[in-house]
């Protein structure tokens, strides 16, 4: 990452990709992007280049209703909304989860149903943001939860989890399923069709890694 340095203190400056500036870790200074420092958006489909990386071909992504909603959805996010916790309010208020999906106040069951396999895998105080089912015939054995810190991913006894800040690369699908770090045991898949709230759901992840790690890699899309 290109090094550039306080006119005040004489620091190393750090990048705030979401808010396009530099702040100076030593002494809080805080610079605005010039023009000159702006990327070429080119390709990304309107994806924040700040953030991600393209390193595959989304033309068939964005040939099929569902991969190119959710696309279109995590660019509508990141536009419109500046906090993680703004797009969870979105979600909440303004998207109609499917019945294999549940939230704070939408269809709470669930949730509690899972809490004796999650419960080992989370930390005090970490919180359940997202619950999808994703077995058609196997109900409540089969799913995905997204918590404020991690992605976890069960199948029946099994459990794996990653942690959003450790989220390196998504592949996203043209059915709008998307694969974290190219491993598909870790997929969140498109329960709503038109791949809006899975959209959210990635611009969600994003975010929370962003806001922990302002300085972290891109994420690639592969």
């Amino acid at each position: 990452m290109e090094l550039k340095k306080c006119s005040q203190c004489g620091g190393n400056l750090k990048r705030l990709r979401l808010k396009k500036a530099w702040t100076c870790p030593y002494c809080n200074a805080l610079y605005e992007e010039t023009e000159n420092e702006k990327i070429d958006n080119s390709n990304y489909y309107g994806l924040n280049n700040e953030i991600f990386k393209i390193e595959g071909n989304l033309d068939k992504v964005m040939a099929k209703d569902a991969g190119a909603g959710c696309i279109r959805s995590i660019v509508h996010c990141m536009e419109t909304f500046e906090t993680a916790v703004q797009i969870e309010e979105y979600m909440l208020k303004k998207l109609s989860p499917s019945d294999d999906i549940s939230m704070v106040g939408i269809r709470e069951d669930q949730i509690q149903k899972a809490m004796p396999m999650l419960k080992d895998a989370l930390e005090d105080g970490e919180r359940i943001i997202v619950y999808g089912n994703k077995g058609i015939l196997s109900k409540g054995k089969e799913y995905f939860v997204i918590t404020d810190k991690r992605c976890i991913f069960v199948n029946k006894k099994s459990l794996k989890s990653v942690l959003h800040n450790d989220i390196d690369t998504i592949k996203i699908e043209s059915c709008g399923n998307c694969t974290i770090n190219s491993d598909y045991e870790k997929c969140i898949v498109n329960l709503d069709g038109n791949g809006t709230f899975q959209g959210a759901v990635i611009a969600l992840m994003c975010l929370l890694t962003f806001e922990s790690q302002p300085d972290r890699e891109y994420i690639r899309i592969i």
